[in-house]
């Protein structure tokens, strides 16, 4: 008998499985603090509850246009040009996804046929790879520079073949914290339109930037529009991770594509959701930055002194720290926390095309309940002083 994975297709056999969510596993069953999936605190604003509660209770529950509702493209829009100034057309240059990770999916599939390229900062959002893969295109790593994980427009430059058609960026960025500045968003965009390519940016953290810095997307940038395709979340910033609605943003005509892409993949995204988040005004997108920016301040400094080598993010909701300085490689490290110390961190591991690139490397997320991540961290020193005392 054939075994079951030679039915299955070669783009599927060839994707892993998420490391991180064999360690969540083992963590719910050992009842580890988690403080390695970044999940806000609190519920989604009142009006989003009540709407969307009102819209299950009222006949409601049917099919919303596949492109998403109108009134919700009109706040995502208007979103837009409060936030960020630019002006979107709602009706032609929006289409509500299920989720951001539908939405870059959609993004791909819509501009790269199956052999074509993406080029993708490394280290990476763990999904991005298999998403790709997904496509039947591939992905092709392009280190970040130095400690500053900085964006190398020559290494870009350099990794453009003939069959690039995109490039794939995340900011501010999951796992790094980099909030990519001016000169690198406009360098890279600069980049994509001389060689005709696409750039795709997953932009859910855009609310998410610290020290007085400004969130840079390549929307709205003086005739580029055929070559962005901008792909956004509301569930970070209204709470509601859970409720898959997420967006992407780009040019009539790429619109289409998405459009065609998403039609046939998810249809569309749950209808009464749908209401319950057009109901939201401004004042109800949270605005935890001055919160978290306290956070990742202490987790920071408690991670140093562990022994982990830190750089300050920028933006975003993780923290990716070094682990060359301790004892064990952080796959091992990262899985004798949880069994151990009943504390789960994401392994550098998953953020790299070579996993050996990452053995040196944790991810962990500053926007959980304080008083369950100083009890993490303090299970985490004790840990590793009874490690460091058996070595």
């Amino acid at each position: 008998m054939t075994a079951a994975r030679g039915r299955l297709s070669r783009r599927v056999s060839g994707i892993g499985a998420m490391e991180l969510a064999g360690l969540m596993r083992l963590a719910h069953d050992v009842g580890a603090i988690d403080i390695a999936l970044g999940i806000p605190p609190g519920d989604p604003p009142a009006a989003a509850i009540e709407a969307a509660t009102a819209a299950l209770t009222s006949a409601q529950n049917q099919y919303a246009p596949p492109e998403g509702l109108l009134s919700l493209r009109q706040l995502i829009a208007a979103e837009l040009l409060r936030t960020r100034g630019v002006a979107v057309d709602p009706v032609d240059e929006i289409t509500v996804t299920c989720g951001a990770t539908e939405g870059v999916l959609a993004a791909v599939l819509a501009v790269t046929d199956p052999g074509d390229e993406v080029i993708l900062p490394e280290p990476f959002y763990e999904n991005y790879p298999g998403v790709i893969g997904l496509t039947g295109a591939v992905h092709r790593p392009v280190p970040l520079a130095g400690r500053d994980w900085r964006l190398d427009l020559d290494a870009v430059r350099a990794a453009i073949t003939g069959r690039t058609r995109a490039v794939l960026l995340n900011t501010p960025h999951n796992p790094t914290g980099r909030a990519f500045d001016q000169a690198e968003v406009s360098g890279l965009l600069e980049l994509c339109v001389e060689h005709d390519l696409v750039l795709i940016t997953d932009e859910v953290y855009e609310r998410y930037v610290y020290d007085g810095r400004t969130h840079v997307s390549p929307l709205g940038m003086p005739g580029t529009a055929d070559h962005v395709i901008a792909v956004g979340s509301l569930s970070k910033s209204l709470h509601m991770s859970g409720w898959r609605v997420g967006y992407c943003v780009a040019s009539p005509e790429l619109t289409a594509g998405i459009r065609r892409v998403h039609e046939r993949t998810t249809v569309g995204a749950a209808r009464p959701l749908q209401q319950g988040v057009s109901a939201v005004g401004a004042a109800d997108f949270i605005d935890d930055r001055a919160l978290f920016q306290e956070r990742r301040d202490h987790l920071v400094a408690y991670l140093e002194t562990l022994g982990f080598d830190v750089r300050m993010p920028e933006g975003g909701w993780f923290v990716l720290a070094g682990s060359s300085g301790l004892a064990a490689r952080s796959d091992k490290l990262v899985a004798e926390l949880v069994e151990t110390a009943g504390v789960l961190l994401a392994p550098g591991t998953s953020f790299f095309a070579d996993r050996a690139d990452g053995l040196n490397w944790v991810r962990t997320t500053f926007v959980r309940d304080r008083e369950r991540t100083v009890e993490a961290l303090e299970r985490m020193r004790r840990f590793l002083t009874v490690t460091e005392q058996s070595n």
